[in-house]
């Protein structure tokens, strides 16, 4: 008699979760996730560089140069306390890393992950776990903001919009802030069955107008008591807020010139931070019970 046949004999759940625990037991599977990620993505790698520059390079010459001229010669940068292109940049990068997240959280996941392609459930077949998936999608999606905010930097810095150091900052910031929003959605993507619009949805009456009305192009205290308190449940606002103070220093340009109080600051931390550990540990949770039928 063979000496394989005791283990032959095992269920093949019990195989399977024996396999699990001996061969990944402390989460590798997240690593080799997301360099399945980066592997696949080298394929459009130079398509997603060139479309990413090119926003930036619009953005800042209509807006941050054009506009800025004219808001400048009306007195516009003393009543912000910088040139306008300085004061629209940070905004700019934050926004952009959270619309790339979130595009990287909705149609990937669903029908590349779970409906057509279904690569999840492979992925599953192996001694990954749905957490481990979960935390890979995520990590990659993190890793697409910090790659856009990165580059919308770099442009912002060729055209002068860099007035300090912390500048740096604002990639770190801009991820967090794309993450707040991104893993929520990546929950609902994981959720729905057949998409019927909800993504258009999202980026149309969510995402956009969080990226007109969060003080992106103009201080958050110029809209109306309704409109701020809306602005203040936005976390495009709350990444602006923190990417400006670490660009410009101590600014607080929300409502003109001034100086930000660290609870403040530690209250921009706090929500975001809580958005995205939510997100996350449910993003987790959504993928284990969708991968478990």
């Amino acid at each position: 008699m063979s000496t394989d046949a005791p283990a032959a004999s095992l269920p093949v759940a019990g195989r399977h979760t024996a396999t699990r625990q001996l061969v990944n037991p402390r989460g590798g599977g997240l690593t080799a996730l997301f360099e399945y990620s980066l592997i696949t993505a080298r394929r459009y790698f130079k398509v997603s560089a060139v479309a990413q520059l090119g926003a930036p390079v619009l953005y800042l010459l209509s807006l941050g140069i054009g506009l800025g001229s004219i808001v400048n010669a009306r007195s516009g940068a003393q009543s912000l306390g910088t040139s306008y292109l300085s004061f629209l940049a940070p905004a700019l990068i934050a926004a952009t890393a959270l619309q790339v997240a979130v595009g990287e959280s909705t149609y990937p996941i669903l029908f590349g992950g779970f409906k057509f392609q279904r690569i999840y459930f492979g992925m599953n077949a192996t001694p990954l776990t749905a957490q481990q998936i979960a935390g890979g999608v995520l990590a990659w999606i993190a890793t697409r903001a910090t790659f856009s905010a990165t580059l919308y930097l770099a442009v912002v810095a060729c055209f002068g919009g860099i007035r300090s150091p912390g500048a740096l900052l604002c990639v770190p910031i801009a991820t967090l802030g794309a993450m707040a929003l991104a893993a929520p959605i990546a929950v609902y993507s994981a959720s729905v069955e057949t998409e019927r619009g909800g993504f258009a949805a999202i980026f149309r009456f969510l995402v956009m107008p969080m990226f007109l009305f969060s003080g992106t192009f103009y201080p958050v205290s110029t809209l109306p008591e309704w409109g701020q308190a809306l602005a203040w449940l936005s976390p495009l606002w709350h990444a602006t807020e923190l990417a400006r103070w670490t660009s410009l220093g101590s600014l607080h340009l929300s409502s003109g010139v001034g100086q930000v109080g660290a609870p403040a600051l530690l209250g921009h931390l706090v929500f975001l931070t809580a958005l995205t550990v939510a997100g996350v540990l449910l993003t987790g949770w959504r993928f284990r019970v969708r991968l478990s039928r």
